[in-house]
């Protein structure tokens, strides 16, 4: 199960991607930096002004969406929002205000495990910084008492959002990667682009269609214990993934290690699973379901999730070696597959 092409940190790029039966149609790709990683779009198309110009469309939406979301950039909207909200209601745009009643609904379906509210916990353990650490007891108390959704009030009419309690800070980190690159398959979609993969830092990706002459977009998923390997492979098509846990952003403490995922009932990083891959219809559904795949029992996801359309889970679980049990949602059989 050996990789050929790594394009990001923990879902690689489609393998030995060519022109198959449909040789009109060429491969376009273009890149560029967005929300602190690469962002990459590749397109199948004959016509290559409008690729070009379908994926800097698609781009520059992504780029947009970065403006409106970021948390290091105090004019983007959200970071006034979490400024202002606290002190008196703060009254969206259309788009910001259905992106936080979006994170409110992936909120209520996850048991609250999806919680864009972690920010003040994340930024207590370090996770914003290069050196992240436990915080001691009182910081990490202060941290929880600043964290959480039901400090958070939506106002439909007036279109406004309100924090209960000073200090809570809304971090889209979770979701607003898969967001971006829903929105750049819009933008595809709209100048009549039928097959595509839009990679969100590589850690999201959206398969639109399927490349000529092939079922859909075959990607590995990165065996974290053995970086170079696959753990296992997977067919999109019009369908995305997300991958995430604590193989890459991580802190260790007294032989334990303890991944960037806070469990929001607990006010604790994960501990208990190395990584989760998630496939859903849409990229902000994977990137929200899989924080419940990462801190959920398997018989909760197997509640949660075995209805719904599209959405399967695959674990590392325990270490990030190759000591670590490879679990797959029962439903899920021939979508990870092993080559």
């Amino acid at each position: 199960m050996k990789l050929r092409t790594s394009v990001a940190t923990l879902v690689v790029s489609a393998l030995a991607l060519g022109s198959g039966d449909g040789a009109e149609d060429v491969l376009h790709r273009q890149s560029r930096r967005i929300m602190g990683s690469l962002a990459e779009i590749q397109v199948y198309h004959a016509d290559a002004p409008l690729a070009a110009r379908a994926i800097a469309a698609a781009l520059d939406d992504m780029q947009r969406v970065d403006e409106l979301l970021s948390l290091y950039k105090p004019a983007s909207e959200l970071s006034r929002m979490n400024a202002q909200a606290a002190m008196q209601p703060f009254r969206a745009s259309a788009d910001l205000y259905a992106f936080v009643k979006q994170c409110r609904a992936y909120h209520d379906e996850t048991r609250g495990t999806f919680d864009p509210t972690m920010g003040p916990i994340v930024r207590a353990w370090g996770f914003f910084a290069p050196r992240p650490a436990k915080p001691d007891d009182a910081t990490a108390a202060a941290a929880k008492a600043r964290s959480g959704f039901d400090k958070v009030r939506l106002d439909d009419a007036s279109q406004s959002v309100s924090y209960t309690v000073e200090g809570v800070e809304f971090d889209p980190g979770g979701i607003g990667k898969g967001y971006a690159a829903d929105r750049a398959v819009a933008v595809l979609r709209q100048h009549g682009i039928t097959s595509a993969l839009v990679s969100a830092g590589g850690s999201t990706l959206y398969g639109l269609g399927r490349p000529p002459g092939r079922e859909g977009w075959k990607l590995a998923i990165r065996n974290p214990a053995r970086p170079a390997m696959a753990v296992r492979y997977v067919m999109l098509r019009d369908s995305a993934i997300s991958t995430s846990g604590a193989s890459v952003k991580f802190v260790d403490i007294d032989g334990r290690r303890f991944g960037h995922i806070i469990d929001p009932r607990t006010g604790l990083p994960g501990e208990q699973i190395c990584q989760v891959s998630l496939t859903a219809p849409t990229a902000s559904d994977s990137d929200a379901l899989a924080k419940a795949a990462y801190l959920l029992p398997r018989e909760a996801l197997e509640a949660m999730f075995a209805s719904r359309a599209g959405v399967h889970v695959l674990r590392v679980e325990g270490r990030c070696d190759s000591a670590g049990a490879v679990w797959a949602s029962p439903w899920s059989s021939g979508v990870f597959v092993e080559e």
